[in-house]
């Protein structure tokens, strides 16, 4: 097995398969030491970059993987090159070493696409993501993921005041749509945002008020916040796939599940009535939004 260690961590190429693992070191990426390591299936790689950089630099590596494969892209409006398992650097007196590694991967990976079966891209997004039950914190609070839902506790020095009285929410796999993910701009804070199926956050609330929200101030838990959003899509996706799979859907997969709704969704529908309920309660949905939208869902059980 041949292996080319990196900044951050080492790269080891195998028949079938390359496999990453990170240091702990104090300049480590936080999103990569909570990581600790993965493996991605040679078929699942369409592309390797490689950037032999320069003296102060050094070389860069990026694998490029098949459509749906990659868990870190498409988060949110903002996505980050750097904050991802899939790339590896290192000094420029070993460029040449590098590059030659890289050259292996795409042999390796072209003839695994030619000859081995297409890996489920789902499956792939799951090997690259935190192992379970995961955890992330940030100054206003964490979150948890355990496979089955997400909690959101703001117990947190930055939590204001209505996020400590409400102390803590949580959110069904079912009923997640997606989890989406941004960084701190300037002044600004970031976030990790559980977004549900068929609710709308309106634009101009504030994100103290924003019960679907952990916010992150600065650098602290904001890349953890980003490996917490990737592992909750990750596993969004592998649920998808085992229905497309013939699996059979489960209740409350998604909105054509509460559309055709029988009894056995009648748990999701009434779940999304008790988040309206809360939004009416906190001002984002009005009395006549509520009563419009409840008497939909309970007509569709």
């Amino acid at each position: 097995m041949e292996e080319l260690r990196g900044r951050h961590g080492t790269w080891r190429l195998g028949p079938e398969e390359l496999r990453m693992s990170f240091s702990g070191g104090r300049r480590v990426p936080a999103l990569l030491k909570a990581l600790g390591s993965c493996t991605v299936p040679l078929a699942a790689v369409a592309d390797v970059d490689f950037d032999r950089g320069d003296r102060k630099q050094g070389w860069r590596m990026r694998l490029r993987l098949v459509e749906g494969a990659d868990p870190y892209t498409g988060l949110g409006a903002f996505e980050s090159e750097d904050l991802t398992p899939l790339l590896l650097t290192g000094a420029h007196d070993k460029e040449l070493i590098a590059e030659y590694f890289a050259d292996q991967i795409s042999a390796s990976a072209r003839m695994e696409r030619e000859t081995a079966q297409r890996p489920d891209p789902a499956a792939v997004c799951r090997g690259l993501v935190a192992r379970l039950p995961f955890q992330a914190r940030t100054g206003e609070g964490r979150a948890v993921f355990d496979g089955s839902r997400v909690r959101l506790s703001w117990d947190g020095f930055f939590a204001s005041t209505a996020k400590q009285t409400e102390e803590q929410r949580e959110y069904p796999l079912p009923e997640i749509e997606r989890a989406a993910w941004q960084p701190p701009v300037d002044l600004s804070e970031g976030w990790l945002r559980i977004v549900l199926r068929g609710v709308t956050i309106p634009g101009a609330t504030d994100i103290s008020h924003d019960f679907f929200t952990l916010a992150t101030h600065g650098v602290k838990g904001n890349e953890e916040a980003l490996l917490m959003a990737a592992t909750v899509n990750a596993h969004l996706a592998g649920a998808v796939v085992g229905e497309e799979d013939g699996a059979g859907p489960g209740p409350g997969s998604g909105p054509e599940a509460i559309e055709a709704a029988g009894g056995d969704d009648a748990e999701t529908v009434f779940a999304k009535i008790r988040e309206l309920g809360r939004l009416r309660e906190e001002g984002l949905v009005t009395d006549e939004e509520f009563t419009d939208k409840k008497a939909e869902l309970l007509a569709r059980i």
